[in-house]
């Protein structure tokens, strides 16, 4: 039981409310829809679950790597090969695994500290032992 009031037919011819259905009608679709969609919680497939989480191999490859041109840095120049790839792995990861930015982050840096290392092991080298021969 609703009363008529003059502002209904002003809002009305503004356009701010539409005319109801006539009797027996279908609703129109517009009228259906109750609440915006960002208050209706999504629920996310394992298909989209391991697309958003599972990305992160590049990453993880980088810090193995980064770790073992560490680990062969510290005994020698054998650390140089496994730091760039570090890099590289780092590099790409960046570009395509935005959620591993930890992971990929601890490559490039270790993959940097690698090619630092083996760096030093160079120069060390020929300005000790080449002399010597």
């Amino acid at each position: 039981m609703t009363t008529h009031h003059q502002h209904d037919d002003a809002s009305a011819q503004l356009g701010y409310t539409r005319a109801p259905a006539p009797p027996g009608s279908q609703l129109d679709w517009a009228s259906t829809v109750t609440a915006p969609t960002e208050f209706v919680p999504y629920i996310y497939t394992e298909a989209e679950v391991e697309r958003i989480t599972g990305r992160r191999r590049l990453s993880i490859a980088a810090v193995g790597c980064g770790v073992a041109g560490l680990g062969l840095g510290v005994i020698g120049v054998f650390g140089l090969p496994p730091a760039l790839i570090a890099i590289t792995l780092a590099l790409i990861a960046r570009t395509t695994e935005n959620r591993a930015r930890t992971l990929w982050l601890s490559g490039l840096v270790s993959g940097l500290v690698g090619v630092l290392l083996a760096a030093g092991w160079i120069v060390f080298i020929s300005r000790t032992v080449l002399p010597l021969l």
